[in-house]
């Protein structure tokens, strides 16, 4: 019966073959099937699993970090941590807290891992080394569960999705621990620069601040979020000329004509936190939690993480694989090619001279082999030369020895014949 089938059927359902989807047919419905019903359930299904997002926040103490953070999330997230004595910090402390926020039926388990110590040391050589390694950890412990017997079930995922970090409003260049821990921390993890305390700036030295940033973060090849990554920019274009943000925190509200808004109280006005005029505070919340919320989980899973498996993988000798199915296919296979053939060129270049050096190896050996044999001939021939003189010198002395004696015979012979006549 199968054979049967497949010769009744032969052509209408060819193979589409690896990595490819087979060619579909439109039918018509003659009923109602509720499949308009699917996205509404995804959508109740998706509403009832708590979001994940863990954010790092780092910078030197005294910027306002856990202010800032308290501002982001309207809320009282935790208490400030008062900056230490820099000849009393030691180490750079990793210090993550959770919570669970409930917004109309939809809750954000957030995490925020604050870094207090950073920058404060007199030697600032080993600031990054705490960071890096909870970094890791953090993919290490996401990997150990993707192998584990318990895979298929929903893995607690505490990698760092989105880093806050913290730049001084000091109007300069960046400075060297700013350039190496953003070169650093923006290979691992999706980093976004911001500006702190921008009430300490003008508008013109927050503006010529920003491009000095921006100019220094080119010129290092500093990899920020969304910018270095294209596939995530589509909803974020307006957003990222405010790149990098300046912020203000504040857990006080000021009276402002008749309303009360979180911001802060000089001789000289009031600084709303909300009032783009003032600051970015309003786009940057504007990224993380509107628009750009899914794509730095994204991002975090299929480039960072996916890193630091291919890394962990090939490090145990595994050769890095590359299939069609990948998104990066076309541009990882011409690479590959390019790759491929630049390796040929030195490769044929290298063989080209190994091949000329071995000809000249076997050339002066050739000739070295000549001489050995000339000087061997000449010897040969004066050899041969000394033997036929020998030779001739002994022809003419048996030639004078058989002359002389037939001279003797002769003589002899004349004799006796004369006595018998």
């Amino acid at each position: 019966m199968p054979l049967e089938y497949a010769l009744q059927h032969r052509g209408l359902f060819p193979d589409p073959g690896p990595w490819k989807i087979p060619q579909t047919r439109e039918v018509i419905l003659r009923d109602t099937l509720g499949i308009d019903a699917l996205p509404r359930q995804r959508f109740n299904k998706t509403k009832r699993t708590p979001y994940v997002l863990n954010i790092m926040v780092v910078g030197e103490s005294g910027l306002g970090k856990t202010t800032f953070m308290n501002t982001l999330f309207n809320t009282s997230l935790k208490e400030e941590i008062l900056p230490k004595n820099p000849q009393s910090t030691k180490t750079v402390e990793i210090l993550p807290v959770h919570y669970e926020l409930t917004e109309e039926g939809v809750t954000l388990n957030l995490t925020v891992v604050d870094t207090p110590g950073f920058g404060d040391q007199l030697n600032r050589e080993d600031n990054l080394n705490p960071i890096v390694e909870y970094i890791d950890n953090q993919f290490e412990v996401y990997h150990a569960a993707e192998r584990s017997s318990e895979f298929r079930r929903a893995i607690p995922d505490t990698r760092i999705h989105a880093l806050l970090y913290f730049i001084p409003p000091t109007g300069h260049a960046l400075k060297e621990l700013d350039i190496k821990a953003l070169q650093v921390l923006s290979a691992k993890v999706n980093v976004i620069p911001v500006i702190a305390k921008a009430d300490t700036l003008t508008h013109e030295e927050k503006s010529a601040f920003k491009k000095t940033i921006l100019r220094d973060i080119e010129a290092n090849a500093i990899r920020i979020f969304p910018t270095a990554y294209p596939d995530d920019r589509e909803s974020v274009e307006e957003l990222e000329k405010y790149i990098p943000f300046t912020v203000i925190g504040s857990d006080t509200f000021v009276d402002v004509d008749g309303k009360k808004v979180r911001g802060r109280s000089y001789r000289w006005g009031v600084v709303e936190v909300e009032n783009e005029q003032h600051c970015d505070f309003i786009h940057l919340r504007e990224l993380l939690m509107t628009h750009a919320l899914h794509d730095l989980l994204e991002t975090s899973h299929t480039v960072h993480y996916h890193n630091y498996r291919a890394q962990k993988l090939r490090s145990s000798g595994r050769p890095e694989s590359i299939l069609a199915c990948d998104d990066s296919y076309e541009h990882r296979i011409e690479g590959k090619k390019q790759n491929m053939a630049e390796d040929m060129i030195k490769k044929e270049e290298e063989m080209r001279q190994n091949f000329v050096l071995k000809v000249r190896e076997k050339e002066a050996s050739l000739r070295e082999r000549e001489e050995q044999l000339n000087q061997r001939r000449q010897q040969l021939m004066a050899e041969l030369e000394e033997q036929r003189l020998a030779l001739a010198a002994e022809e003419r002395e048996f030639q004078e020895m058989y002359n002389a004696s037939r001279n003797t015979s002769v003589s002899k012979g004349s004799k006796i014949f004369g006595k018998k006549n």
